[in-house]
């Protein structure tokens, strides 16, 4: 598991499934190495999802959205994740921003947005 003040990273065997728990703001290696964690435990334990819990989160850098476009995800791609889920409440400010990753996820993955981890379990 990757703890920090800023995010919790950690594998869910039951689903094998990745959750990224982001706590405060935060960017440049305090943003980029708990996902970097995320994706090795991607492909330690050929997980096949990765939930991102935004109910804490932020709007990105513009720095670590490009390293998010040119560094993590082409890796991700290339990896056993086939869904990725976030977890926003409908009136989240983050709501639109979500949306706008999702549309351009879907290309890849599977994408959903669900209300809690409950209704990530469902999936």
């Amino acid at each position: 598991m990757f703890k920090s003040q800023f995010c919790e990273v950690s594998y869910l065997q039951n689903i094998n499934a990745v959750l990224c728990n982001w706590k405060k703001s935060c960017s440049n290696d305090d943003y980029r190495n708990p996902l970097k964690y995320g994706l090795k435990l991607i492909n330690e334990n050929n997980a096949t999802t990765w939930i991102t819990d935004t109910t804490n989160g932020f709007e990105s850098t513009n720095e670590d959205t490009q390293w998010m476009a040119t560094e993590f995800s082409p890796k991700a791609i290339n990896s056993s994740c086939k869904t990725i889920i976030f977890i926003i409440k409908n009136d989240s400010p983050l709501k639109k921003e979500i949306e706008l990753h999702s549309n351009l996820l879907k290309q890849f993955f599977e994408v959903e947005l669900v209300e809690s981890l409950k209704d990530a379990n469902k999936t």
